[in-house]
């Protein structure tokens, strides 16, 4: 019986292990994947399956405590050597950005090398999630050079949870390039002529305990309103009954920023804090 079991699992064939693979993926056995991507690779090098193995055996060092590093350079040596796998190359290059920059044992310099290397990337997909996490780095090159790929990923990115991925960035590197908005609500109502409109909600909370401010925060009123935009129909219908319930009419609370002009907007204090909320 021992040796029937041996030979059976010698006549093993790529499609059987592969099949177990896919099985492993789903139960999220990543021992059992790393085991059956190690096999399909060591027997079917230049197989079919082989890239998809390749990928796989990365994804589940990735899912192993303890080898994170050796995940990283598993998808370094996928990406090098099976450039040509589309979906699975942007799969693993977010993988990447994510163990380089999130991970521990691994330094803001190899952090901003890769992103760096991101960036320079001919798909539209992998420089844009480059450009997305270089908004959280401390490198000032870095951000600037991320700047025009997350401007341009607000004018052509169809996936909305992608172009408001881009336009937060653009918030954390510099607000004032937020590009602006002109939808149907926006040009409904003509600004007043001989000026600009409000162009920034600013908000401050004090803490009168600490004697500091515990938030400040500099919203883009054109970066709320592709916000509200970028949003699926569904979500937004969602959304616009939620807020009337509340006595908020989103549909107007642009024009009634715009018609309320600068100045402050909400003020509160009581023994703990103060708030405040203006234009500008």
């Amino acid at each position: 019986m021992a040796l029937s079991c041996l030979l059976l699992g010698a006549a093993a064939t790529e499609e059987t292990i592969f099949r177990q693979v896919k099985i492993d993926v789903f139960d999220q056995d990543w021992p059992g994947v790393l085991r059956g991507c190690e096999e399909i690779l060591a027997r079917f090098p230049s197989g079919p399956s082989a890239p998809q193995a390749a990928f796989y055996r990365a994804d589940a060092l990735a899912h192993l405590p303890g080898r994170e590093g050796e995940a990283l350079a598993a998808y370094r040596r996928f990406l090098s050597d099976h450039a040509k796998e589309t979906v699975l190359v942007e799969e693993a290059w977010s993988n990447t950005f994510r163990l380089a920059c999130e991970q521990k044992g691994h330094t803001a310099a190899d952090c901003a090398a890769l992103l760096r290397q991101g960036l320079r990337s001919g798909s539209a997909y992998v420089s844009t999630l480059a450009a997305i996490r270089a908004a959280d780095v401390e490198d000032g090159d870095l951000r600037r050079a991320a700047m025009p790929i997350l401007r341009k990923a607000c004018g052509t990115e169809t996936d909305p949870e992608i172009r408001s991925h881009a336009l937060l960035a653009i918030l954390k590197i510099d607000p004032k390039q937020v590009p602006s908005s002109e939808g149907p609500k926006a040009s409904a109502t003509p600004r007043p002529t001989g000026g600009k409109g409000p162009t920034l909600i600013r908000m401050t909370v004090y803490d009168k305990d600490t004697g500091r401010y515990d938030l400040k925060i500099n919203l883009p009123i054109a970066f709320a309103r592709l916000l509200l935009e970028s949003l699926g129909e569904e979500q937004r219908r969602e959304l616009r009954q939620e807020a009337r319930q509340k006595g908020i009419d989103l549909d107007d609370i642009f024009q009634a920023i715009e018609k309320a002009g600068a100045g402050k907007l909400l003020e509160f204090e009581d023994e703990k804090g103060r708030v405040e909320i203006w234009i500008e």
